[in-house]
């Protein structure tokens, strides 16, 4: 082999290497297990064409189209990042569209971030022989992992078909122990019992499909969202020997994307007078208090905070589906409210139920005839429903 010819080898190899050393300081992550599985699947094969996102503005919206066989740096510094790798947009098939250009698009195809894949599999305490099923494999790059860490095939269910193809094709060819089925996660799960299900997308309510799959023992983990970007909460639940279940929810940094039915909550027009002043109670609480922001999510519904309003430099504006909006400034000396919400008084009510509660960042889910409660102590709880 000559120098010219080692050269790509070599930076692939580097690649992947300063990868794990990164996945090994993200927060939360902490089993050697884990990184080593995550970094031994070659990522850049099963994704080789992917968008970089162009651009400061987060979610990014415009994105430049590589290809590994034409740009290898700069597909390689994208795909073995940390952040999400976007494989599609708009459900439009990347292999009629021209590499190099730019796009303008929303993510529809992506592998979640590399922290929130590692910690996904820690959740999942996988030990060898697990049946191992995801939904919403996008590449298969999680599977493939779980299969090397279970040492028997995973499955992994995609619902776009092409997708589900691709990562079909790209998996065989590594020889990767992982079968890729095309079908919506949401309207079942493949035949048989699974010890550990991981969904790669965020949902408003756990089918109970899923839950009926789980095995004795078995452990199920997924993003629950509520439509309000950047408020993640991870169930965690589990199946024991008697065929109780039990769980947790959990305030995060991390979290997936909604499935392709949920979405975002939308941003409403922005207002045209200048709403109702008053001194306000509270002043907002940090993004590290996660359990607060949570709770906001599922118990005043249909909010969502507007990261970055044009207008509101850096106060913090709760909006809500019917227009209401809430404007805040930092210290907490002043609330500005449009619309039939008072949105921050009501923020600023849950804050002392969640405050009297504990200031709860994890709450404990408990299964009863009409579904699922999320319990954070006395006085804060809300449903969850089965779908």
């Amino acid at each position: 082999m000559t120098e010219e010819t080692r050269a790509p080898a070599r930076r692939t190899a580097d690649a992947r290497s300063t990868f794990a050393t990164a996945l090994a300081d993200e927060p939360g992550v902490h089993d050697p297990a884990i990184v080593a599985a995550l970094a031994r699947v070659p990522r850049h094969q099963l994704m080789p064409r992917l968008f970089a996102p162009l651009g400061q503005d987060r979610p990014a919206r415009h994105w430049r189209l590589l290809d590994l066989a034409d740009e290898p740096e700069q597909h390689h510094a994208v795909c073995y990042g940390m952040d999400q790798v976007v494989v599609q947009l708009d459900g439009r098939p990347t292999g009629r569209l021209a590499v190099g250009r730019e796009y303008t698009g929303i993510p529809s195809g992506q592998s979640s971030g590399a922290g929130l894949l590692a910690v996904t599999l820690q959740d999942l305490r996988l030990v060898p022989g697990d049946r191992f099923l995801e939904l919403g494999a996008c590449t298969g790059y999680l599977s493939a992992a779980a299969a090397d860490l279970t040492g028997r095939q995973a499955t992994g269910v995609e619902l776009d078909r092409e997708l589900a193809r691709d990562a079909a094709q790209r998996l065989a060819a590594l020889g990767a122990n992982v079968r890729i089925v095309a079908r919506d996660g949401l309207r079942g799960v493949p035949d048989g019992d699974w010890d550990a299900i991981a969904a790669s997308f965020a949902v408003r309510h756990i089918p109970a499909s899923w839950l009926q799959r789980l095995t004795p023992g078995g452990r199920l983990r997924t993003t629950i969202t509520t439509g309000a970007p950047g408020w993640h909460a991870t169930a965690l639940l589990h199946r024991d020997e008697h065929g109780e279940l039990s769980g947790r929810l959990t305030a995060e940094r991390w979290g997936h994307v909604p499935d392709r039915a949920a979405g975002w909550i939308p941003l409403p027009q922005p207002p045209t007078d200048s709403g109702r002043s008053r001194s306000a109670v509270l002043a907002p609480p940090t993004p590290a208090e996660r359990g607060f922001w949570v709770a906001i999510a599922h118990s005043l519904p249909g909010v969502r905070r507007h990261w970055g309003a044009p207008g509101f430099d850096d106060e913090v504006v709760l909006v809500a589906e019917d227009g209401s909006r809430a404007a805040i400034a930092p210290d907490g000396s002043r609330a500005v409210e449009w619309g039939p919400r008072s949105l921050w008084q009501e923020a600023e009510h849950l804050h002392a139920r969640w405050t009297g509660a504990g200031r709860p960042a994890e709450y404990r889910l408990e299964f009863h005839h009409a579904g699922l409660r999320a319990v954070g102590g006395p006085g804060l709880n809300w449903q969850l429903p089965l779908a």
